[in-house]
């Protein structure tokens, strides 16, 4: 069953640290009231640690079904509380500096926010189950045979596999381009350079290559037919390390992983065993991955890494990864700047840019494109957060081509408060319940969801609703149905091509 059965002995962990994680976050509002706002502080930290033991011994339970959401718990962590932790354990007396935070009282705030954003994306998981038990169900008790494949699937397939190669030497291309500006004129310097001199018909085959691949995946291919397709997106994953945006390699590779568990998932009934040995491995994995990202920072930023040991470097990495937790105390820091009435707008922003740059749409309500920069022209009319937190807090550092980021959890507060994280997380949390079962749907629907995968594993670090602009593309759209369409007139020209050469291959009469 995929429902969680009851256990005695499970109930009676959850119970204790669920309720000690409670208890405390109640104790530190208490506290906060009272004034005692370095105590509050401190003790929501060690309510977020309660929490996520008791989280992460309640998922691993159920690895199988909920790898989607750990890998998710996992970045959120590091994106939105590493830095906390490295500060915590690390340099205490420095806290309020190094965590940016104006006051204790701001520091215990952004603290709640985080942890009410986590508890609520795992409450909404574990309340969503009903929604989706029949298809959970479904892949415990019969394994592959719980996804229906249409019979055009294989043409699919092939289809995808001709327009990814095609649209893999755009996608090159563009991506060469990026790297061109960052060795010119360097890693912060290529995000206030216009790149103009991409052609257009480059610029639009390279928006096929994502969708192509997803199309591929969702075909659920063999391993055979798995790897050149794999070759082509991994040498431009690992090509995309050399703009030193290490988040295209990362959501990739996150995708990928959740694609890969799901898989087996499916392909085995009753439980994964995993051996300590391929624990192992996994913990080894993560930190040489950590330990090779973090050079790549280094190394974008013209920095020395030979001083520095093995360990020192992936604390480092955890340090800077946990940047995200900047745009959570800044955006308390900086509450009285923001114009109430309007901030929320900081959260649809993805639908505005949708609209304005969605062709129809725009031709229809005479909206101008929105083409982004980092200039003040810019900023000082756009609703995206990232750059509006980033000049509201150093305008200097914007213009250079800096920036903080976004947060899914920092656009919620902004734009409705408390309320709003509730919601937003609540969002997040049915969502990875969705993806739990993912691959037992239609091939579209598995396209949509991997694209939408790659947003949400990095959502603590995003806009809340990117994941809309890439999900609902017209011109990804426009590439499901006509992928479809091909398919269903090869599918219908195959017949006649086959009795075509039937009708004119020699006969072994005519052979002798």
């Amino acid at each position: 069953m995929s429902a969680d059965r009851l256990n005695a002995k499970h109930l009676i962990w959850d119970t204790i640290f669920f309720g000690t994680a409670l208890c405390l976050m109640l104790t530190a509002c208490l506290m906060a009231v009272v004034g005692s706002e370095e105590t509050a502080a401190c003790t929501v930290f060690v309510a977020n640690a309660v929490l996520n033991i008791a989280i992460f011994q309640n998922l691993f339970r159920n690895a199988r079904r909920d790898f989607p959401l750990i890998l998710f718990m996992f970045s959120y962590d590091l994106l939105l509380l590493g830095r906390v932790y490295s500060v915590f354990l690390r340099c205490y007396s420095m806290i309020l500096s190094y965590l940016e935070a104006e006051n204790f009282y701001n520091l215990f705030l952004a603290l709640m926010i985080v942890t009410v954003a986590q508890l609520t994306v795992y409450a909404a998981y574990k309340l969503a189950a009903p929604l989706f038990w029949k298809r959970e169900r479904a892949i415990c008790e019969k394994g592959v045979q719980a996804v229906t494949q249409s019979p055009i699937i294989p043409i699919i397939r092939q289809i995808s596999v001709v327009v990814l190669l095609f649209s893999s030497v755009a996608s090159f291309y563009m991506l060469f381009q990026i790297i061109l500006l960052v060795f010119q004129h360097g890693y912060r310097g290529s995000y206030v350079m216009n790149n103009s001199s991409v052609p257009s018909v480059i610029s639009r085959m390279s928006a096929f290559f994502a969708p192509s691949f997803a199309v591929f995946l969702a075909t659920l291919p063999n391993r055979k037919q798995m790897w050149f397709p794999l070759v082509i997106y991994s040498a431009y994953m690992l090509t995309s390390l050399f703009t030193g945006r290490r988040n295209i390699f990362v959501c990739e590779l996150l995708m990928l992983l959740i694609y890969a568990f799901l898989r087996v998932v499916l392909s085995r009934k009753g439980k994964l065993a995993l051996s300590k040995k391929k624990i192992l491995l996994v913990v080894l994995f993560c930190a040489v991955s950590a330990y090779m990202m973090q050079l790549v920072a280094l190394i974008r930023n013209g920095s020395s890494f030979t001083a520095k040991g093995f360990f020192a470097t992936i604390g480092d990495f955890i340090y800077s990864q946990g940047a995200s937790f900047r745009v959570v105390i800044q955006t308390v820091n900086c509450w009285n700047r923001f114009d109430h009435q309007t901030a929320y707008q900081y959260l649809f922003y993805p639908f505005e840019k949708y609209v304005h740059n969605n062709v129809l749409l725009s031709s229809i309500f005479g909206f101008a494109p929105i083409t982004e920069g980092q200039n003040i022209r810019f900023v000082s009319s756009t609703h995206n957060f990232a750059h509006v937190i980033t000049f509201m807090v150093n305008p200097a550092y914007y213009l250079s081509g800096g920036g903080f980021g976004t947060s899914f959890v920092a656009e919620a507060y902004v734009a409705y408060g408390m309320a709003g994280v509730v919601i937003v997380s609540a969002m997040v949390g049915v969502i990875f319940r969705f993806f739990s079962s993912l691959l037992t749907r239609n091939w579209v629907v598995i396209a949509m969801g991997l694209i939408a995968l790659k947003d949400f594993v990095y959502i603590p670090r995003n806009l809340a609703f990117s994941w809309v602009i890439d999900v609902f593309s017209i011109t990804y759209l426009a590439y499901y149905i006509a992928v479809y369409f091909a398919a269903l007139f090869l599918a219908g020209l195959a017949p006649h091509l086959r009795k075509v050469r039937a009708a004119s291959s020699p006969s072994s009469e005519e052979l002798t």
